[in-house]
């Protein structure tokens, strides 16, 4: 016989539970809300025909509704902590004379979950005293009764169970969660170090948590050397979203800033910068010795500008500021995968990694972040100035590529190409170190690769140091190798390449000038003298190429698209004769430079 009352508070109770108002519910069935109040305080039964419809609102079926039981199973899921499978229906169809016996594992439950991570069972049931929680672990059994009061509804957060380990093995880590909870932290670090690690398991372990919220139970699995967070005023636990992970505030990149030249470190400095190091640009040049190079090649290719093509500056550089690091390079497409989850990670971890051949054309830059599990790259390089100029005028066209930059990208662009150089940070070495080198023996390094650098040979085509200076010169003086009307492109080319040479070299030597004044003190007697007289040099030849492109800029009057002014101002051959006595000129000084250095060095040694 059915119960009016019974059928009504069961009618009451879902309706909440499927967060219906009365008047909500009765709009739903097509009803007054009088009828639905009716049912509850148990003055009739819903009629026949709009039975299923009900049963349908309230997620049961019509005889559980009819003739409810004083055991009901209102969700039950069956999970991972990553994976989630809904079983309410076949948990629910498993209670007898209000009583659930029920095994927890895939073949009994009928739903499979692959994987290595303990499963879980979480129910959220209803007792004649009210709603409650509650839950079995794999391989253990789950029983209920009328009776049963298992974690209540009350809405606060708390945890309530958790393991470290995997499905093989695992053991309790709740002291040690009860522990965490103590500190208030925002964040746990899953590793061996923080929770019960078996010694027998050689697999990928897991903290699994569960916990109960305003939202109900849950279960979250978090796996080895990642890191569990508290959101949402500590109401919730969340895993870091590895489909995205972007870092914040890298400076941009660009050659229209003053005396940031070098691609290479500026694209250190931008990162190292992010890091919290706080070195200039001119250290990074002059620490890696890069302040120093000047390099040519035959045909006239911008790679020459590259300050790693010819010389190793990187390792004097994460030498001086104790870093190690690793490159790869040209990788064949089946090594990308192991790259990019190694790029992915040094970006969890809050490190920056350089690459070339991110936008545009190949020079350095750096990857800031990553979107779609890594398939795209986000990142700053010197070409990005355009578009962002474009972007922050707000021009309608670009409204849409706006918002993705400034809001979803957190102000980067995306990369073009896949990368054929890549640098990452390695571990940085402790401050008090013994192996940590001085400022004296860094100065000492940076002026043997002064030495080094102008007495190198020919590498792979590339002229270095005092065989580059004689090379460009050579280069320059061949008449027939700029003859605009007989040759365009090709001219164009070599003025090009020759302006951003001298960019480059103003640059350097600028750089090379403020790294030896700033550690002048570190000399005495005539070592010091000999350090001015290095600094004094370099500056001379910055500001005479300096003045020099300055002059052919005030004395060109080709009308040329994309800033070519210098470029073909050097045209002329009285323009190349005059660049031609600077770099004699400035070989000179070099060669001074270089010797002195020697004396510098031979005093030290």
């Amino acid at each position: 016989m059915t119960d009016l009352q019974k059928v009504g508070k069961r009618i009451a109770s879902l309706r909440k539970e499927q967060g219906y108002t009365g008047e909500k519910l009765a709009e739903r069935l097509g009803v007054s809300p009088q009828a639905v109040s009716k049912w509850e305080n148990a003055k009739c039964l819903p009629e026949t025909s709009i039975l299923p419809e009900l049963a349908g609102a309230l997620g049961c079926s019509i005889d559980s509704l009819l003739y409810p039981r004083e055991l009901f199973i209102l969700e039950a899921v069956y999970t991972d902590g990553q994976t989630h499978i809904p079983v309410t229906r076949f948990v629910n169809d498993r209670v007898n004379d209000n009583t659930l016996d029920i095994y927890v594992n895939t073949p009994y439950i009928g739903a499979s979950i692959e994987s290595e991570r303990l499963k879980i069972l979480t129910v959220k049931f209803q007792t004649p005293e009210g709603i409650y929680y509650s839950f079995a672990q794999q391989n253990e059994n789950l029983i209920l009764n009328k009776n049963s009061a298992g974690f209540p509804d009350d809405k606060a957060f708390q945890i309530i169970d958790a393991f470290y380990g995997n499905e093989k093995e695992h053991f309790s880590a709740l002291q040690k969660m009860k522990h965490y909870e103590y500190f208030k932290w925002d964040k746990i670090a899953v590793n061996h170090e923080s929770f019960p690690s078996s010694t027998a398991s050689d697999d990928t372990e897991y903290l699994t948590v569960i916990y109960q919220n305003a939202d109900g139970i849950h279960v979250i699995s978090c796996p080895e050397n990642d890191t569990l967070y508290y959101e949402k005023n500590r109401t919730q636990l969340m895993l870091r979203d590895h489909s995205k992970c972007i870092l914040k505030n890298i400076k941009r990149l660009s050659w229209e800033e003053e005396f940031v030249e070098c691609p290479w470190a500026g694209s250190l400095y931008a990162a190292l910068n992010y890091m919290g190091e706080d070195y200039t640009y001119s250290q990074i040049m002059g620490m890696s010795g890069a302040c120093y190079r000047v390099c040519f090649t035959d045909i006239w290719d911008y790679s020459c500008t590259d300050a790693l093509v010819t010389f190793d500056y990187a390792t004097p550089l994460f030498d001086a500021i104790g870093y190690s690091f690793h490159m790869a390079e040209r990788l064949e497409k089946q090594d990308r995968k192991a790259e990019r989850q190694a790029i992915m990670e040094d970006i969890q971890n809050g490190k920056p990694v350089l690459a070339i051949n991110l936008r545009v054309a190949p020079e350095w830059g750096v990857i800031t972040g990553y979107t779609d599990h890594g398939n795209h790259f986000l990142c700053r390089t010197y070409f990005d100035k355009e578009i962002f100029d474009s972007l922050e005028r707000g021009e309608e066209q670009n409204a849409g590529d706006r918002q993705m930059v400034f809001d979803e990208n957190e102000g980067y662009l995306s990369n073009d190409f896949w990368p054929f150089l890549i640098m990452h940070f390695g571990e940085k070495k402790s401050e008090n170190k013994i192996d940590r080198p001085s400022p004296s023996d860094i100065l000492k390094k940076s002026l043997t690769i002064l030495v080094d650098s102008f007495h190198a040979k020919e590498c792979r085509g590339y002229y270095q140091g005092k065989e580059a200076y004689e090379a460009w010169i050579k280069g320059l003086a061949k008449e027939m190798d700029f003859q605009l009307e007989t040759d365009r492109e090709n001219v164009l080319r070599r003025l090009c390449v020759n302006d951003a040479m001298l960019c480059s070299l103003i640059d350097a030597r600028r750089a090379a000038a403020s790294y030896l004044h700033e550690n002048i003190a570190l000399m005495t007697g005539k070592e010091r003298e000999h350090l001015e007289r290095i600094a004094e040099n370099f500056l001379s030849v910055s500001d005479s190429f300096s003045a020099f492109r300055a002059k052919l800029r005030r004395s060109s009057t080709c009308k040329i698209s994309y800033n070519m002014i210098h470029a073909f101002g050097i045209s002329m051959p009285k323009h190349r004769r005059e660049q031609i006595k600077l770099l004699e000129n400035a070989l000179v000084l070099e060669e001074e430079n270089c010797r002195l250095a020697e004396l510098i060095l031979l005093k030290k040694l």
